[in-house]
């Protein structure tokens, strides 16, 4: 049978895939109102275990919770590539189940341990980091497995996609750390700036705080391929200021600029290489692209120091990375996969002219 812990696991996690069906679904988006739908999520987020169940699984709950302890046992690859055979939650929902199970516990000892609320925080996006880098490295190794199942190619689909989908969670979550981390140091000054107060009224002398003075790491120049000179003279004065002299739209403006060469200077070498197909080449280029964006970006996170707000310029920063590491990790893995295609084909033709011979 099933413990009462793993029911609420499961419906938690039932909770969320369903939660990201309706979310998503088209029939819903056209036919029901923003408030309608507004209660509509509302009601999937109060779904009782039976309900969770019922709609992801079986009706028969009882045939379910006795087979449960066998359905653990597969691993992702099988239950992706699966036909038929024991019933249980769909892969998303089942790698939902597993990413909870191994937050559980973490988040738990956070609540325990620190004393802050935003403390707990950090700690909380911290055990969620863990827990979804694990769930990534687990459905990376199981695709290779995908080759031993009864629909390779459907197993291979399938987590390909849950592999973009906690890729794109787990960077979400970094930045999530980084903007707690931030809020925590604002807390924490806030806290010694009062303590300081205190001392200083209770002795009645003041104290001069003197601020850190970070030092700011040199950039190199990016060598030109397409050149606008207006936007040249502007990536100069930001790349030499820092992003805090500028607003955020702007700069957006500018990383686009500097990727759009990048990509283009690499998708020219494209055309002269033998080593990959174009198409993969290409993909390659898209994804050194946003790596590149998420380098200058991070370069530029030394240069806050010499801002009147160093935190506002570091959440700056971070709400541009949210994006670029988002479409980094989407763009890799595509590349990856579409590497994988190509020396599949290429095996396959090998075979088959070998054949011949």
């Amino acid at each position: 049978m099933i413990s009462d812990y793993d029911r609420r696991l499961l419906t938690e996690a039932g909770r969320e895939y369903i939660l990201e069906v309706t979310s998503r679904s088209n029939y819903i988006h056209e036919n029901l109102s923003q408030p309608d739908r507004e209660v509509l999520y509302e009601k999937v987020m109060n779904l009782s275990y039976q309900e969770v169940i019922a709609l992801t699984v079986t009706e028969d709950i009882r045939a379910f919770e006795t087979s449960f302890s066998k359905f653990l046992k597969y691993s992702l690859a099988a239950i992706a590539g699966m036909v038929g055979g024991i019933a249980g939650p769909p892969i998303t929902m089942f790698i939902l189940y597993l990413y909870r199970k191994a937050t559980d516990r973490c988040v738990r000892e956070c609540f325990a341990k620190m004393k802050m609320s935003k403390e707990r925080k950090v700690c909380r996006y911290q055990c969620q980091l863990a827990a979804a880098r694990k769930m990534v490295n687990e459905i990376r190794s199981q695709i290779s497995k995908c080759g031993t199942t009864k629909k390779p190619q459907q197993c291979e689909k399938k987590l390909e996609k849950e592999l973009v989908k906690w890729s794109k969670r787990v960077q979400s979550i970094t930045i999530k750390i980084r903007q707690a981390q931030l809020d925590l140091e604002v807390q924490r000054r806030k806290l010694a700036d009062k303590q300081a107060k205190q001392k200083a009224q209770a002795l009645r002398a003041s104290y001069d705080i003197s601020n850190l003075n970070m030092s700011l790491v040199k950039e190199e120049d990016v060598e030109p391929v397409k050149i606008d000179p207006k936007k040249e003279k502007m990536v100069r004065t930001v790349m030499y200021l820092g992003l805090w002299a500028v607003p955020v739209p702007f700069f957006n403006d500018l990383v686009n600029y500097m990727v759009k060469k990048y990509s283009f200077a690499c998708a020219s070498k494209c055309l002269t290489q033998k080593k990959l197909p174009k198409a993969v080449c290409y993909r390659q280029c898209a994804y050194l692209g946003s790596k590149y964006a998420n380098d200058v970006l991070k370069k530029q996170l030394s240069k806050c120091s010499k801002s009147k707000d160093p935190v506002k310029c570091k959440r700056k920063i971070y709400s541009l990375m949210d994006d670029w590491k988002q479409r980094e990790a989407e763009r890799k893995i595509k590349f990856e996969s579409s590497l994988r295609d190509a020396l599949r084909k290429a095996k396959a033709k090998n075979a088959k002219q070998q054949g011949k011979a």
